[in-house]
């Protein structure tokens, strides 16, 4: 529901006031948004996920990497249940979904799920050291990476010499993957490679670092 709001109320200010010019603004704006809130909440409650269960890390062995894990895979379940309410928008404004979205959609997922666990396992472990990452994070996240991100406006007007800059950003290239499938019924393609490396290096890199740091929680905490 907070991502159909917050939706809501973008499309009021930047089509209104603001007056971005953009075909069916919003559901452009929605099939962008709603990955988002995915991806930024998931970031913002994930990463303080061992510095606010020190007690239970204290008493308990278990596969601590289950505590990030739960939060990024709650939201990406929340998500799933919001892809219902864009496919009704969708079929009121005349689109028609086809065969494309159930390969689409599993894999774009994963992707996103994977890259979002990547990120978290590697802050979340230093967070434990460096407590200010929490905030930090929520900062770069929200105010910075956000507009970075082709999410309140489509790539299709950012002038074209700048569209490869802005692909290099990983959920730059995941929000227009996932609107081209909603939007026109597209299969990611090579543009979305910015994507699948980032989260692959960001897996290798949040695993060993948590591997690496793992064993000090306990007493740092």
């Amino acid at each position: 529901m907070r991502p159909l709001l917050q939706g809501a109320v973008l499309f009021v200010v930047l089509s209104k006031f603001i007056r971005i010019d953009v075909e069916d603004y919003a559901l452009v704006l929605l099939a962008g948004l709603f990955p988002w809130t995915w991806f930024q909440t998931s970031l913002v409650i994930a990463v303080g996920s061992f510095a606010t269960n020190g007690a239970l890390i204290k008493k308990v062995y278990f596969p601590r990497f289950v505590l990030p894990l739960a939060t990024v895979m709650n939201n990406g379940v929340q998500y799933a249940l919001s892809i219902p309410v864009l496919l009704i928008l969708l079929l009121v404004q005349g689109y028609t979904p086809n065969w494309t979205w159930l390969i689409g959609i599993p894999y774009l997922l994963a992707v996103q799920a994977l890259l979002i666990m990547g990120i978290v396992l590697f802050i979340a472990s230093l967070d434990v050291y460096f407590r200010d990452l929490e905030h930090l994070t929520d900062v770069f996240v929200g105010l910075i990476w956000f507009y970075l991100t082709p999410v309140i406006y489509p790539l299709s007007i950012v002038p074209d010499k700048y569209h490869t800059w802005v692909l290099l950003n990983p959920m730059a290239s995941l929000i227009e993957g996932w609107r081209d499938l909603f939007l026109q019924n597209q299969l990611p393609g090579a543009d979305l490679w910015p994507a699948l490396v980032f989260a692959a290096g960001m897996v290798a890199l949040g695993t060993f670092s948590f591997k690496q740091m793992e064993g000090g929680f306990a007493d740092a905490l």
